[in-house]
């Protein structure tokens, strides 16, 4: 209901009595809506980036209804864009510091459309109609790091719709930039105002007899059972769909079917048979995919293989032996390690032959006592030294045996060793009565020394620039023209020429140059690398030193609209055909050919060692085509 005037019989209305009248009915309907606390948007009003093109600019649905705090309506009946470029007050809303960011505020607020502008009885203007109407206002909030810039403040007499967020260069809102979260929704009215009758209720106990109490007593009751604390269902009232070797129709029957399945030692049908094991790699015995039943079988067989046909055999250091004698290991690999190692010393007074008894040899005329390796040795030097002394008795080749030699030669006698030599000798050579008498078949090198070693140095038909020499080291073979290495660097034969060469290692081949002309270097001034095995390409080559590449490239696209679209983008990338040694110093563009009204050349971006992106941004005409083509030259 609302305040009252009681106009009476002949009385001169006033224009301010009839505004009052007028006023008063309308407040009434406010202070009900106002003491309901019924305020918030109703429907519409619901922000999306600007479309076809999103810019700096807002679109809302329509048809907008609201109420604000004061009780007042809200109405818009067409879809409004809202720019979001400037606020209220006119003031650009742009963020001018990289790594910040603004929020502005969209608030809808109530006002008054004054139209039909009459003449009263004073000659003033007045405006008869003052319908309802609206004002959408743009609010905005100081700027600050990203993820702690504030948001503006919400107003008593307007309604938020949105919050947008703006970024440093932006030149388009976007779905992700706007955010409802704060949006002041419908209230209709609060559920600690309505009551509920719950007399007849058997779960719910509200602290009070309202929707709000009783609400909070239902979430209780479904936090209680949906965290297991209360109201938990019995495991016999769920139901359960049969599933694999579990035929059961509840949990209950389900957990007591599994349980008893995988406990059960019947044959044929035990519980390992219904657990799962994937496949296991090994050697020499692998187990493949299948149950637990079946792989303990497999290694059952692979056990009782081991031990009773003798197969598979551990590994000596995996076989335990107790020490004995002049042997300390406590493993089979490591003892006959040291047998080895014992029997192969010359150390004075503990040689080798020292632990290699030897028994009786009787003969004539000499004799050898019982003992160790090492004096019957020492009493065969004697027998020896003493006929040597004697200066007679010599013998033929064929009958003097000959001591071991370390291994290089294997012949028991004098004249065995001698042909075993001029085998040896004829094996790496051309024999004399051959066509090529003295020739090598083949080199076979031994360990040189360390570091950069030379294999080869050939001055071919006697050019010094061409002088090819070959290295190695523990990595790389070297291949080299007109350079020797002289520990520290590379010297030149000839000043005046380039270098080159190459290299060849078990993981890359590597292309070498150098033209600086110094006497001597360590860098060679341009390299071409491919790797072999890398986690990088490998199906290109890697440069090095100074590095230009010149190549093709273009992009097309078109307008399918009926109407002219600006700021319309369109890109590419570039592949470098081999991969830099750094970025790109400079990426210039120089066009072929260009169509349809194309400006300016396209932009390059993210440049690196494998290549470069490019785009551009072009106004195309209705139903229009533009193109560019030309050619890009990268320098490093």
């Amino acid at each position: 209901m609302s305040n009252r005037l009681d106009f009476f019989f002949r009385q001169r209305v006033t224009e301010a009595e009839l505004d009052l009248a007028f006023s008063q009915l309308e407040q009434s309907d406010r202070n009900l809506a106002s003491d309901l606390g019924v305020h918030g948007v109703i429907s519409g009003a619901v922000p999306a980036p600007h479309s076809p093109v999103a810019n700096l600019s807002v679109d809302l649905t329509a048809p907008g209804r609201a109420y604000d705090n004061l009780g007042q309506r809200i109405f818009f009946g067409t879809g409004q864009t809202v720019d979001c470029a400037v606020d209220l007050s006119g003031i650009p809303t742009d963020v001018s510091t990289s790594g910040s960011e603004r929020w502005l505020g969209l608030f809808l607020r109530f006002t008054r459309l004054l139209s039909e502008p009459r003449t009263d009885g004073n000659s003033q203007q007045v405006y008869f109609r003052r319908d309802e109407s609206f004002e959408l206002v743009v609010r905005q909030a100081p700027e600050g790091p990203v993820g702690q810039a504030p948001k503006p403040a919400l107003q008593p007499d307007e309604l938020l719709l949105c919050d947008v967020r703006r970024r440093p260069g932006q030149t388009q809102i976007l779905a992700a930039d706007l955010d409802t979260s704060r949006r002041q929704a419908f209230i209709f009215a609060r559920g600690s105002s309505v009551a509920v009758e719950s007399g007849t209720w058997d779960v719910l106990s509200p602290s009070a007899q309202t929707v709000q109490a009783t609400l909070d007593a239902v979430d209780a009751e479904l936090a209680g059972h949906f965290s297991g604390a209360a109201r938990r269902h019995e495991a016999s009232t769920v139901d359960y769909a049969p599933h694999g070797f579990v035929a059961s129709t509840t949990v209950q029957q389900a957990v007591d079917e599994v349980v008893d399945k995988l406990s059960s030692a019947v044959s044929g049908t035990p519980g390992a048979s219904r657990v799962g094991a994937d496949a296991v790699p090994g050697t020499p015995n692998l187990l493949p995919a299948g149950t637990v039943d079946a792989q303990l079988s497999s290694l059952l067989g692979f056990l009782n293989a081991h031990q009773g046909a003798a197969t598979g055999a551990h590994h000596a250091s995996a076989i335990a032996a107790t020490p004995h004698g002049y042997v300390a290991a406590t493993s089979v690999q490591a003892q006959l390690q040291e047998v080895v190692t014992r029997l192969g010393e010359t150390t004075a007074g503990s040689p080798g032959a020292s632990r290699v008894g030897g028994d009786v040899l009787t003969g004539t005329p000499h004799s050898l006592a019982a003992g160790n390796l090492r004096q019957q040795v020492a009493a065969l030097l004697g027998f020896l030294n003493g006929h040597v002394t004697q200066g007679a008795g010599a013998h033929a080749a064929s009958a003097v045996s000959v001591l071991d030699t370390g291994h290089l030669l294997t012949s028991g006698t004098v004249e065995a060793a001698l042909a075993e030599i001029l085998a040896a000798f004829s094996g790496g050579h051309y024999r004399g009565n051959e066509t090529a008498a003295g020739q090598h078949k083949a080199i076979i090198q031994p360990v040189l020394g360390t570091g950069r070693v030379l294999l080869l140095d050939s001055q071919g038909a006697g050019g010094a620039a061409a002088r090819l020499r070959l290295y190695a080291d523990s990595d790389s073979v070297w291949f080299t023209l007109n350079a020797a290495w002289d520990g520290s660097a590379w010297a030149r034969d000839t000043i005046a020429a380039a270098v080159a060469g190459f290299r060849i290692s078990r993981n890359e081949v590597e292309f070498l140059h150098d033209a600086s002309l110094t006497a001597t270097f360590t860098a060679w001034t341009r390299t071409l690398r491919l790797p072999l095995s890398s986690t990088t390409s490998n199906t290109s080559f890697e440069l090095a030193g100074s590095v230009r590449e010149v190549g093709r490239l273009g992009l097309q696209f078109s307008n399918s609209d009926t109407v002219a679209h600006d700021n319309l983008a369109g890109g590419g990338s570039v592949t470098f055909r081999s991969r830099f040694p750094t970025a790109p110093s400079s990426i210039t563009l120089s066009p072929f050919a260009s169509a349809g009204g194309f400006v300016g050349n396209p932009t390059v971006m993210v440049p690196d060692r494998d290549g470069f992106a490019f785009y551009t941004h072009q106004t195309i005409p209705a139903l229009g085509a533009t193109y560019w083509f030309g050619a890009y030259t990268s320098v490093a």
